[in-house]
């Protein structure tokens, strides 16, 4: 097994003063001078810190870390001669912030008794010095590299206001979640630890699936992609979070599009639909029975997927004739990407298209639900959307048909290698005119 190497590890120091001052830290561990290395280390931690607690505030005006920087400069200038701010410092650190986990705290509250017992004349019980050896000071050095140095300043549970403004900015440029999710991961998350993450799921759930203001409204969008991120970042962590309080969770608006967008929500988490109480669930059960998108996307109240497909079609051919948009169809598709799922959703397609009651309804359902589907269509799906045309007249004698239905010969020559059966289908064999 290779050994750990400080000299690697500390090439991935983040910050150039930091790196500079810990190669003097180094030199004294290497000449053997292991006191030197330890009172050195302490004020290299120190500085770090602080390093990093300025530039959250420099760069993010971090409320925790003016708070620490501001407490830590009175006891400076009133008593410029007293170390106390320096282990004041990593309390305030450990208790305000998420620089820190417990067993990284320990560590470097142990570091500060080891720079303590080094820089004092402490004497033993043989009026010697106080003297750490070796593999005290490595394991002292490494817990510092992995615990604090090398790591890039994290943010505080006061982030929420900063990133919830950059995206209202930004809102133009970031018109999806692929966006979203590159520039919050580049600019915020990948400066942050799963407490911070967590906290910031449990402020943004409130704001999309809750609270009905005009700002909310019209951030709406952009601050459900912020969910989806950090739900994607902290998946192992969500159920746990959601059981954990379930009053908050389930405290959500009851009509309008937070409930919408919850429904949407748990099509991606549908496991966390179980562990919300159940005042939330009688308000989702509303919505999925009575509103056409709830209806659209409330897979997780029935058995399984394929339930849910068969409920879509059914309610496609009823006699209520639903109307459905592109974006319905879109997030029909995307609930999952399994062949199976993909064939369910052509079938639902095609017979949307199917069951066309007028020339005009044809032509724009057509244009909605074929084309730009086509290229999901199996030899068994294709086959029944051939079928769904010879059946209807509406759809096979509309005027724009001849010219439409290229796309869908097309696609039955190329999936069956030219050996399709026309002569069960009489209306593509003999009235489809594909021209030149």
């Amino acid at each position: 097994m290779q050994e750990f190497s400080l000299e690697k590890i500390s090439e991935s120091i983040h910050y150039g003063k930091t790196k500079l001052y810990f190669e003097e830290v180094l030199s004294s561990y290497h000449n053997k001078n292991y006191r030197s290395s330890v009172v050195m280390l302490w004020s290299v931690v120190v500085c770090d810190i602080v390093y990093k607690l300025q530039s959250l505030i420099d760069l993010y005006d971090d409320a925790s870390a003016k708070e620490i920087i501001r407490d830590l400069t009175a006891i400076q200038v009133a008593d410029p001669k007293s170390a106390a701010w320096e282990v004041k410092l990593i309390d305030d650190v450990f208790g305000k912030t998420n620089l820190l986990d417990s067993s990284e705290y320990e560590n470097l509250r142990y570091l500060q008794k080891q720079r303590h017992l080094s820089a004092h004349p402490v004497l033993n019980a043989d009026r010697e010095l106080h003297s750490p050896n070796k593999e005290t000071v490595r394991s002292l050095l490494r817990n510092a590299l992995e615990d604090l140095l090398i790591k890039p300043p994290f943010y505080t549970q006061h982030i929420m206001k900063e990133i919830l403004s950059d995206l209202e900015e930004s809102a133009t440029i970031l018109n999806n979640k692929p966006k979203v999710e590159k520039y919050v991961v580049s600019r915020y998350l990948s400066r942050t630890t799963v407490p911070v993450e967590l906290n910031l799921i449990r402020s943004v759930w409130k704001i999309v699936f809750k609270l009905e203001n005009e700002d909310c409204e019209k951030n709406r969008k952009i601050n459900l992609s912020l969910l989806q991120v950090l739900a994607e970042r902290n998946s192992t962590e969500l159920v746990g979070l959601i059981s954990g309080d379930k009053d908050y969770f389930s405290n959500i608006s009851a009509i309008g599009t937070p409930i919408l967008f919850l429904v949407y929500f748990l099509s991606k988490y549908s496991e966390l639909y179980e562990h919300l109480n159940e005042d939330a669930i009688l308000k989702i059960k509303h919505c999925v029975a009575n509103d056409d998108m709830g209806k659209t996307l409330g897979w997780f109240e029935k058995a399984s997927l394929e339930k849910h497909s068969e409920d879509i079609l059914q309610w496609i051919l009823c006699k209520d004739h639903p109307h459905f948009s592109s974006e319905q169809f879109d997030l029909l598709l995307s609930m999952s990407d399994s062949e199976e799922w993909q064939r369910s959703f052509c079938k639902i397609v095609a017979s949307y298209y199917g069951c066309s009651f007028n020339y005009d309804q044809a032509d724009s359902r057509f244009q909605l639900a074929i084309p730009p589907y086509i290229a999901l269509f199996d030899k068994e799906s294709i086959k029944y959307l051939a079928q769904q045309i010879e059946s209807n007249s509406q759809c096979h004698d509309r005027g724009l048909a001849r010219r439409d239905y290229v796309i869908i010969k097309k696609k039955i020559d190329e999936l069956y290698d030219n050996s399709f059966n026309y002569s069960e289908y009489t209306w593509f064999s003999r009235k489809l005119d594909l021209g030149d």
